[in-house]
């Protein structure tokens, strides 16, 4: 009685403890489930108002800034005063007149990162710089406004009210285009140079370059035929060709027809765009400040080019038109072109359906904003092709700025009212499209898969496609399970019905190797292996035919032993012959390297792969990777297929040995058939196992995140990267969260493997059960 009590609690103790075990499994997992989504899911959110408030304001605002931290703002008026506004109460606590306007009045600004540089009304030009500097006293932090001003300088000969402006500068050299109310296009540079002495000489150029954007509207008039020394009109002409003016009457007559509508120059100092009223815009390069030439023209919209602006970078050119359309152009190569390049549109944003009038980048990533004559207010973002945001206002916006963090948007309205939105935008370079589609990234000549992650500037773009990450988990797979699957499942057979039972001991042998660290495969990989493949190619290439052939040499030999020999040896030993004459066959492929690489490759198989076959190789390459990480894989296969095979029922091995099969035609119908579902899972066992593995890959390839199925080149595994870019990755950070996406995706697809693997496995049992 006491013997059943005990074997009764023995069972409920069993059964509760597996079941509790199986039980906290699951619940582990679903716990790594539900923490990895919860890092991803952020990913999913989009852009919001955490904030809104309106500040009143003292006047005709041309231009708004704001400090870092969105406390303090500042408005410039067109009375020529400059106020500054604390955000948190509204209060103008702070105003600037500048002194250097004397009786004229602001006609037109350029805002570059808070340095500003005014058109007057008289042709002059003023520049201005706001400051934010930051004091602490007992423990408080202080913002303070400091403002500096140059001396204005006459740009306009005939001081004419400039209406509209672009200027750069740096260290030596400072540049500024103008256009003026009577339609000259006027061109200033100021350069300073040292000498050997320490002498600094300043080199001022001033010049007049309307004729430029003049020459090719004037061909719209002129007859084809007509020649440059025709009176009144000139003949068509070439980009970048110097026009010569002979009618200047012609010329005030086209003034008026062709409208300037906005300027643009880059940080380099040597590409202008500018807009006109046809909707076209011209690049001039101004590299050369004393010959400028017309570089291309190209017809952006059939609206009125109301607003450009490049995004952070100064690679891309955000332009707006007069029907609310918002494009993203880039230059980007093309052989036919003259210069090598030309300007292509690469991304569309949603249209505002009126007319943009002022766009704000963003001073860290690529994102901008742009407000229209309706009252609205996007939030775009270049590369994702978003608008994370659509704000209103009950206004027309008169001037726009994004906050140095990307945090907050302030506009002010023709209501003189200063509208500030505190937001939070912390992934906007993320969407399907980014992470699964092709995208068009700056300096690229189509949209493409692409991951890279970070750059050595602060304007790079991020690319965080994952379609590479995932080609390279599939690529490293498949090469993998090539080699992995028929030697172990073959190496399982033999093992299981053909080798003598005094040599399997080699099986023990084989599971040693899945003990392995892959840290030490991928070591030998990517530092011994990988160099020997590339010394000895050609002898690999060959080496499978002598193999062969060797094997080929050893049955026959061993046939024409005596049988009185061969008796003397059990069944199953005849592997022994075979392994002197395989080892001699790798031997004399190893001592025809030289030979055979001069045969077949010409002497060099580098060069032959390349203009033969087009491929590239690498060092560190799939082929090496394919080949280590099948030899981590096997022994998982082996052992599980060898299991399945010898636990296949003797009496069905026997039964078919009677009815004369032989053993081979027995272990291919019979042994096979019944022992499928343990191979199917063996096989999909150690296509998990190839699919997480992450120091193999990590170690033996070059990491390259490229999509080819050459299989010399490298690739980058989704574990791999994981590995590599984690403890960069600043935490809650896009790139961080981006990582995790890629954590979940390979969570999610060992579930759904393993779990159709074991949908057909319980098929297959019910199937060959019955044998």
């Amino acid at each position: 009685m006491k013997n059943l009590k005990r074997r009764k609690f023995a069972d409920k103790a069993a059964h509760w403890t597996i079941t509790f075990g199986g039980a906290a499994t699951v619940f582990i997992i679903l716990v790594f489930f539900v923490f990895i989504f919860l890092e991803v899911y952020p990913l999913l959110k989009g852009a919001k108002v955490l904030k809104q408030s309106t500040h009143p304001l003292n006047g005709e605002v041309v231009s708004i800034g704001v400090d870092e931290q969105q406390e303090i703002a500042y408005s410039a008026y067109k009375d020529g005063d400059i106020e500054f506004i604390s955000l948190s109460n509204g209060h103008a606590f702070k105003r600037h007149h500048i002194t250097g306007l004397n009786d004229s009045a602001i006609a037109s600004i350029d805002n570059d990162n808070n340095h500003l540089v005014l058109g007057t009304n008289n042709g002059s030009i003023l520049k201005i710089s706001i400051d934010f500097s930051e004091s602490f006293d007992k423990g408080e932090r202080t913002v303070l406004p400091e403002i500096s001003e140059e001396e204005s300088v006459l740009i306009d000969d005939e001081k004419k009210g400039i209406d509209y402006i672009t200027s750069r500068g740096g260290d030596t050299t400072k540049v500024t285009v103008a256009h003026t109310e009577d339609g000259r296009l006027i061109l200033k540079s100021t350069e300073t140079r040292s000498t050997l002495f320490g002498v600094e000489e300043r080199k001022e150029t001033k010049k007049d370059i309307t004729s430029i954007t003049a020459q090719y509207s004037l061909n719209q008039f002129i007859p084809p035929n007509s020649s440059p020394s025709q009176e009144g009109g000139v003949g068509k002409l070439k980009p970048g060709t110097t026009l010569a003016i002979h009618n200047p009457t012609n010329l005030t007559e086209q003034r008026n027809k062709l409208e300037i509508t906005s300027l643009v120059l880059d940080h380099c100092m040597e590409n202008l765009y500018v807009g006109t009223s046809s909707g076209e815009i011209f690049h001039i390069n101004i590299k050369d400040k004393e010959n400028p030439f017309l570089q291309e023209k190209i017809k952006v919209s059939n609206k009125t080019v109301t607003a450009l602006c490049f995004l952070l970078g100064d690679v891309s050119l955000i332009v707006g038109d007069g029907g609310g359309g918002v494009n993203v152009w880039m230059q980007v190569r093309d052989e036919k072109s003259s210069s090598g390049w030309f300007l292509k549109k690469i991304h569309t944003l949603k249209s505002h359906n009126a007319p943009v009038l002022a766009i704000a980048p963003s001073k860290r990533d690529k994102g901008f904003v742009t407000a229209a004559s309706n009252g609205t207010i996007h939030l775009n973002h270049a590369t994702s092709e978003q608008t994370l945001l659509n704000l209103e206002t009950k206004s027309i916006p008169t001037a726009v700025t994004f906050s140095p963090k990307a945090d907050g948007i302030l506009i002010a309205d023709s209501n003189s009212k200063l509208v500030q939105w505190n937001i939070s935008n912390p992934h906007p370079e993320t969407s399907l499209k980014t992470l699964f589609g092709r995208a068009w990234y700056e300096g690229y000549e189509k949209p493409e898969f692409v991951w890279q992650s970070s750059g050595g500037t602060d304007d790079f773009e991020p690319k965080l496609c994952l379609i590479p990450l995932i080609f390279g988990t599939i690529k490293g797979t498949i090469y993998s399970m090539i080699i992995a699957v028929p030697i172990g499942i073959l190496a399982a057979l033999y093992t299981s019905q053909f080798l003598h039972k005094t040599l399997k001991t080699i099986k023990p042998l084989i599971e040693i190797m899945a003990a392995l660290p892959s840290v030490i495969l991928g070591f030998l990989a990517g530092l011994w292996l990988a160099p020997l493949v590339e010394r000895i190619f050609p002898a690999l290439v060959i080496m499978p035919f002598l193999i062969i052939l060797s094997i080929a040499t050893a049955f026959y030999l061993w046939k024409l032993l005596p049988t009185r020999l061969k008796g003397r040896y059990g069944y199953g030993v005849e592997t022994l012959f075979l392994i002197p004459f395989i080892v001699g066959a790798v031997y004399a492929a190893t001592q025809l390297n030289v030979i055979s690489e001069s045969l077949l490759f010409g002497g060099d198989y580098r060069e032959w792969l390349s203009n033969i076959l087009g491929l590239k190789y690498d060092q560190r390459n799939a082929a090496v990777v394919g080949f280590t990480m099948g030899f981590a894989v096997i022994p998982l296969i082996f052992t599980i297929s060898e299991d399945a095979m010898s636990n296949v029922p003797h009496n069905l091995v026997s039964a078919s040995l009677a009815l004369g099969a032989t053993s081979w035609q027995t272990a291919i119908r019979v042994v096979l058939p019944t022992a499928s579902p343990g191979i199917f899972s063996a096989v999909m066992i150690g296509f998990g196992r190839a699919v997480g593995e992450t120091m193999i890959v990590l170690m033996a390839t070059g990491n390259t995140p490229i999509m080819d199925w050459n299989l010399f080149n490298g690739f980058r595994a989704l574990a791999a990267n994981i590995a590599v870019e984690i403890p960069e990755s600043p935490v809650g950070g896009t790139l961080y969260r981006v990582l995790f996406m890629a954590a979940l995706l390979l969570f999610i697809t060992t579930f759904i493997i393993n779990t159709l693997a074991e949908i057909v496995r319980q098929k297959m049992r019910r199937r060959y059960s019955k044998l």
